[in-house]
């Protein structure tokens, strides 16, 4: 058996069905039913406005007859720590590809996975850890953000606009000028049910985490980009990046790149960087009755957009390929240049590696869908509109997988997607500022940056969560329901 882990400018035809031997090994795995929203524990809130995909073709829109994606930029970044406390690394950095010399069998994936590993870590407010970051840069000013959202609910959206039929729900908040998405699970800590295949062992041997953020389990990016008339920030998780380039291909990304070139640095600076940065931390002050405190750690490097990719594995035997029509939409939305697909035998042995430049795919992709974009456009105006127009400004979008997209209040009280001092810092513009190295105590471990005070500290620091699988379906995480 031959390896062939190789690197092309275009992907166009390299993903066709693959067609395995048959009659031996493991029978091919069914499909899982998908999870479906539980509005019995759940209950759905005053329905406000039905939205049928038929309706977007004929409602008003001031975007162009082609919407298309522009300006994307790098804004700020986090690694989740595997802590007992809520922890994250800002600006962190994605694992790093680390492919192996000669194939390994590894073993089959085992264990317990989060669907929202951002909830699960944080379920009060999965939201607070990217305004934190967010709100970190000195560059950026929130009354420019119409819409925040994560690769997930627009995924969603995007998905309801192309026609398909799976179900789904959101939370919806208005605070100042920006309307977010919040991601919204059956439980914050609902887990992948029968996990199979190798989607996490694969990254686990081909991908590393680096010195200086050792101890992580994910690394969430928020870009900034306009899409239309609106102004967009997402979230999503970063399967790793690149920092070799074998073919230059980087060096001429249309895609932004970060002003930091640490990405070059050696091993042995890396290791000295992280003496430095990650012992920086400190609980913020939330208040403690509306959650627990989050710990911020100051450490990584920003790594540029055009060195990330997304990964998926699959089975060289199975009757269908990695179908790049499910690929290329999520792709678009979070604007990530590279993919690596990665086929193996059926019982760990990855023979079959490819790591490919997939732009020109992605805006040919954009370029064919253009009508079901417009529809996007079209009912992210909508949403954004009457989340800014009700007195709550606390909704939600439903959508049983049939029939119309329900836009409707919050059920009871409603459930915020910040708490209370960030929303006041968002509402208000304040960027968050810390203390120096040079005001923190001397006869302690830790030095610890105060967010309101910091002039020194600009880091530009989430589907979306873990997205290693071989699955397609962006808010499904880990389930390895396509793997054989």
């Amino acid at each position: 058996m031959s390896f062939n882990a190789s690197f092309s400018g275009n992907s166009r035809g390299g993903f066709a069905p693959r067609r395995g031997r048959g009659g031996w090994g493991r029978p091919l795995a069914k499909p899982r039913e998908p999870v479906k929203p539980d509005i019995e524990s759940h209950p759905l809130g005053q329905l406000l406005q039905t939205v049928h995909n038929s309706d977007l073709l004929d409602m008003p829109s001031n975007s162009s007859h082609n919407v298309t994606i522009t300006d994307c930029q790098y804004v700020a970044s986090y690694n989740w720590l595997n802590n007992s406390n809520p922890t994250v690394v800002v600006p962190g950095k994605p694992a790093r590809w680390t492919p192996l010399q000669y194939p390994q069998k590894l073993k089959e994936d085992s264990g317990q996975y989060f669907r929202d590993l951002n909830a699960a870590k944080y379920p009060d407010f999965p939201m607070a850890p990217v305004a934190h970051a967010v709100l970190a840069s000195d560059d950026f000013r929130p009354a420019n953000v119409n819409l925040f959202a994560c690769g997930s609910t627009l995924g969603n959206l995007l998905r309801f606009v192309r026609g398909m039929d799976k179900a789904f729900r959101f939370n919806v908040e208005a605070i100042g000028d920006t309307v977010f998405f919040i991601r919204k699970e059956n439980d914050p800590k609902e887990l992948i049910k029968d996990v199979r295949g190798f989607g996490h062992t694969f990254p686990e041997a081909y991908t590393t985490w680096e010195q200086e953020v050792k101890g992580s389990e994910t690394h969430q990016r928020i870009v900034q980009y306009v899409f239309g008339n609106l102004k967009c920030m997402v979230r999503f998780e970063c399967d790793g990046y690149i920092k070799d380039d074998p073919i230059g291909r980087l060096a001429s990304s249309t895609l932004a790149t970060s002003n930091n070139t640490s990405n070059s640095t050696s091993d042995e600076e890396d290791l000295l960087k992280s003496l430095q940065d990650t012992a920086i931390s400190r609980p913020l002050k939330t208040t403690t009755s509306e959650c627990e405190a989050l710990t911020i750690k100051r450490g990584g490097s920003e790594i540029p957009q055009c060195s990330i990719f997304d990964l998926k594995t699959r089975s060289s035997r199975a009757k269908w390929g990695i179908n790049m029509d499910d690929i290329y939409p999520l792709l678009w939305v979070k604007q990530i240049p590279n993919f690596i697909a990665a086929y193996h035998d059926g019982f760990g042995i990855f023979n079959d590696i490819r790591v490919q430049d997939v732009r020109e795919d992605v805006q040919k992709w954009e370029k064919d869908n253009m009508k079901a974009i417009r529809r996007l456009s079209i009912l992210l105006e909508k949403i954004i509109d009457i989340a800014k127009e009700d007195a709550r400004g606390l909704l939600e979008v439903y959508f049983a997988g049939a029939g119309g997209l329900e836009i409707r209040s919050q059920h009871g009280e409603g459930m915020h997607a910040l708490p209370s001092e960030l929303m006041e810092k968002w509402a208000d513009n304040e960027a968050t500022r810390g203390v120096s190295d040079s005001d923190a105590s001397d006869d302690t471990d830790q030095k610890f940056y105060d967010f309101e005070s910091d002039d020194d500290w600009k880091a530009h620091s989430d589907e979306e969560e873990p997205d290693y699988t071989a699955c397609s379906a962006e808010d499904c995480g880990y389930c390895g329901k396509c793997t054989y």
